[in-house]
């Protein structure tokens, strides 16, 4: 499957309109134990310096991308990891951060088990970006635990593990026009006959296995037009192919219904009432998909008149009287009225973009560009609790990255260690909640009850 957008040539692409992947920020750095040693300066001192940051991921909504299948078979993306730090107090570099780029229009779900928010962004212009995954802080050198009582600190802090989340993306293309119908009215051939795009047009039905995408130019101005795959009844309920991507149109300003005239032709007349029941019953599959879909703004367009000769104002009128008023009538394979229709088209596509700009601006923005929520940093934010197999796990941001980043190798990293747990009064605590109990003690994922002599 392919998605066709105008270009100067022809590039063709897998099109993925859904993918889901896991992102991790860059661990930090290792810091670095040092000693200062110069001539005539015998006891120079610590002075080893921090690890650097690692990277973050970001995602990032680029007009040039138009689908997801960059994630179609890498799932796994890790920003790099933040350099060691060096003696003579120098920090580690940073790790760069990972950039990825994701079509605008793209909604950002996730998924991790401990997620706050269902959805983390939705990214709808060009430019917008959100941090999924932070990385690491770097650990301090032995330089930064040089004090009055510890002047000679033989250890230092390791890097802090990235963050890591799982994420769906989910595409919803971004166009001025929707172009909806059943399958074999013409959706394509629009598009081709309006556009630089290039669609694959053939005459059965189902064509269009995805969904295309064309820019029209009219009067120096510009719009983009989508088709989806026909419609038929019980699309909303999975049958055809439209109900995997009516999605793409919830976001078009304007909907053009296309009716093809011959599927009511009998013999050199047309039968309304067949154009009514297409009509009507690609109604009730909006309505059934989305209400806000149902409640857009729909112009009605007669495709194929040039099997009438182009005489259409007996069937406009007669679908008047249906109440079914017809916007334009044209032939997408001879190009006529092609041209009428856009210079009608364009200034409501106008009045579209400034009405939707103003719903924007009045309500905030659509779904906002959010980071991930900072977590308290505090290490006396802590709380205890007992798993079912019966482990007891100290939860918290701040002692989670504490212990992480501890060195247990190091007997002066595990002194400093169980200095800072018994002066924040978690050892206290972990000996009432363990009297009577040899559970193992795990604060995060790491356990931690060996280093503790804890009863």
């Amino acid at each position: 499957m392919v998605l066709e957008r105008e270009q100067p040539y022809t590039l063709r692409r897998m099109f993925l309109d859904e993918a889901t992947i896991s992102v991790i920020g860059g661990a930090g750095g290792r810091g670095c134990v040092s000693w200062r040693r110069e001539k005539y300066v015998p006891k120079g001192g610590p002075d080893g310096g921090d690890g650097g940051y690692g990277g973050d991921v970001v995602l990032v909504a680029n007009d040039d991308t138009d689908t997801l299948s960059t994630f179609s078979s890498r799932k796994r993306f890790e920003a790099k990891r933040g350099d060691y730090g060096k003696g003579k107090k120098k920090a580690g570099a940073g790790g760069d951060d990972l950039l990825l780029r994701v079509p605008t229009g793209t909604i950002v779900y996730d998924i991790s088990p401990d997620a706050q928010a269902p959805i983390l962004a939705d990214l709808l212009h060009d430019g917008d970006r959100v941090l999924v995954a932070r990385g690491g802080r770097g650990g301090y050198g032995n330089a930064h635990f040089a004090t009055s009582t510890r002047q000679r600190p033989d250890f230092a802090e390791l890097g802090e593990p990235g963050e890591e989340r799982m994420l769906r993306l989910e595409l919803k293309l971004i166009a001025d026009v929707g172009i909806i119908g059943y399958p074999s009215v013409g959706k394509s051939s629009l598009i081709a006959r309006v556009s630089s795009a290039r669609p694959k047009i053939a005459d059965y039905p189902f064509t269009t296995l995805i969904p295309n995408l064309g820019v029209a130019t009219i009067h120096q101005r510009s719009f983009t037009l989508c088709d989806v795959p026909g419609l038929i009844e019980g699309a909303s309920e999975g049958k055809g192919l439209g109900d995997q991507f009516l999605r793409h149109i919830e976001r078009c300003g304007i909907l053009l219904h296309l009716l093809d005239i011959s599927r009511a032709l009998q013999g050199t007349e047309v039968d309304t009432a067949v154009l009514e029941t297409d009509y009507r019953a690609i109604r009730a599959e909006l309505n059934a998909y989305s209400p806000a879909l149902a409640a857009k703004r729909e112009l009605i367009l007669l495709n194929k008149v040039d099997l009438i000769g182009n005489d259409t104002a007996s069937v406009e009128q007669a679908l008047q009287a249906r109440s079914l008023p017809v916007f334009a009538s044209i032939s997408a394979a001879t190009g006529f009225g092609t041209e009428a229709l856009l210079s009608a088209l364009l200034p409501l596509i106008l009045q579209e973009r400034i009405k939707r700009q103003e719903e924007r601006e009045s309500s905030g923005g659509e779904l906002p560009v959010l980071k991930p929520q900072e977590q308290t940093r505090s290490m006396g934010a802590y709380r205890i609790e007992r798993d079912e197999k019966k482990r007891i796990i100290v939860r918290g941001a701040r002692i989670e990255q504490f212990t992480h980043m501890t060195n247990f190798e190091s007997e002066g990293a595990l002194r400093r260690f169980r200095d800072v747990l018994e002066r924040i009064g978690l050892l206290k605590a972990l000996e009432r909640e363990r009297k009577g109990f040899a559970a193992p003690v795990l604060i995060g994922n790491i356990r931690v009850d060996s280093y503790l002599a804890i009863e």
